[in-house]
């Protein structure tokens, strides 16, 4: 009904907002393959994380992971949790529980059933390469006693997983207040439930700071990653359930720009200190503090920026987004097959220009399997990943402002038989 009701006037606002998501989702998963790019040359290695090959370690790709790994799923949490809460006041819990079962859990079983194995085998072969393990391994994929112990999970999809989870979770909780309406006067505020989030991150990361400075893997939720990863899903939603209107955030932009900049600063200042071995009760309670506070500033940054900015989407950009999830699933595979080969074909090439080539090479790949085999296929349709490029602005004002006059008065006339071959003047 709120929808019904809103004036013609909101609308422009409503596209420039969903304008913006755009813009950071194609965004945001551009930088999820440039974090991937950078793991072979960290120095220290992520702890957890095992990667198909490592090369030679340099500062600047290890300072762009731990950047990257700051906030980049956060954004991902933040949007779904927005949209998920504004799809719960529009359709409902149970519209929303089957949407993205479909949109997500299906992916999922592709990934499982097609990426998982193609990633294992491309890792195993990296392995190979750099001598961890003898060929003879492909086959039996029997491991010496702690050679695999960071190996068997869900990988990157950890995310549709979790992600799920969250939804089921939402919904339910959405379906609970509906049923027992007297106990919202028991809620806390807005303002309070955001601070509850902040300090379930905070305490969450004091506790357990390798679900960021680290690598938490597994076929099922690990507890502490579910209950990090859910702040920021939650704060979306909180944000979408306190009016939803991201043109707040514009006014702010640099101001969020400049603290989230700073915070961010300290949490890697203290991070890589954590990292190389570095251990002090205080320290970890800054090291939680930082991080989590630096990852939502830097949501909120963004956030502002895209909605200030943003006023359309470029065909390419929405092309993009588009494409984003299908990027998402397979440029995994793609970027350790590439990243092998850099390391021993070019084993002098600076690393930062070896994570260039293999952003770019793998987001190019990515992108040409998602128009030929996904974007008008039939697996595109079963994944949900088909596109087509929307039509023109005009077409669209059409639509939404009622048929075209000139049109209609053309129309009319081509009914009306002249009575001269002249047009008199009132004709024209």
């Amino acid at each position: 009904m709120k929808v019904l009701s809103t004036p013609p006037t909101t609308l422009p606002a409503r596209s420039d907002k969903l304008a913006a998501l755009d813009v950071v989702r194609a965004g945001a998963v551009l930088g999820v393959v440039l974090l991937h790019c950078c793991v072979p040359y960290m120095q220290p290695a992520a702890p957890g994380l095992a990667w198909a090959v490592r090369d030679t370690p340099h500062w600047i790709p290890t300072q762009c992971f731990w950047t990257l790994e700051l906030f980049i799923m956060p954004l991902f949490l933040f949007v779904a949790g927005f949209l998920a809460w504004q799809t719960i006041e529009q359709r409902g819990a149970g519209n929303l529980v089957r949407n993205r079962a479909r949109r997500l859990l299906i992916p999922l079983l592709f990934g499982i059933v097609v990426i998982l194995p193609l990633d294992l085998y491309v890792w195993l072969i990296g392995w190979v390469s750099e001598g961890v393990i003898e060929p003879r391994k492909l086959r039996s994929l029997k491991f010496d006693p702690g050679v695999d112990a960071d190996l068997w999970g869900l990988s990157h999809l950890w995310f549709l997983q979790y992600l799920f989870t969250y939804v089921v979770a939402l919904a339910a909780w959405s379906r609970f207040t509906q049923h027992f309406p007297s106990l919202r006067r028991f809620l806390p505020s807005t303002a309070m439930a955001v601070v509850i989030c902040l300090w379930i991150g905070c305490f969450t990361l004091y506790r357990y700071p390798e679900v960021v400075w680290g690598f938490q893997h597994d076929f099922w939720p690990v507890p502490s990653k579910w209950l990090y990863s859910g702040v920021f899903f939650a704060l979306g939603a909180l944000m979408a359930s306190n009016g939803g209107d991201l043109t707040r955030l514009k006014p702010h932009a640099r101001q969020l720009t400049a603290v989230a900049a700073v915070v961010a600063m300290a949490a890697l200042t203290v991070g890589n200190w954590h990292l190389r071995g570095g251990s002090n009760q205080y320290a970890s309670m800054i090291l939680a503090v930082t991080t989590c506070f630096s990852a939502s500033l830097i949501v909120l940054a963004i956030l502002a920026s895209a909605v200030g900015t943003v006023t359309r989407v470029p065909r390419a950009i929405g092309y993009l987004a588009a494409a984003s999830f299908w990027v998402y699933l397979m440029h995994h595979p793609l970027l350790g097959l590439i990243q092998i080969d850099l390391k021993w074909l070019f084993p002098t090439v600076s690393p930062v220009l070896k994570v260039g080539v293999a952003f770019v090479l793998t987001s190019a790949l990515s992108l040409a399997i998602y128009e030929v085999a996904v974007r008008t296929t039939a697996l595109g349709r079963w994944l949900g990943f088909q596109w087509q490029p929307p039509k023109s602005t005009s077409s669209t004002d059409e639509a939404t402002q009622g048929p075209d006059i000139l049109s209609l008065e053309q129309q009319r006339k081509s009914r009306v038989k002249p009575t001269t071959s002249v047009p008199s003047r009132r004709a024209a």
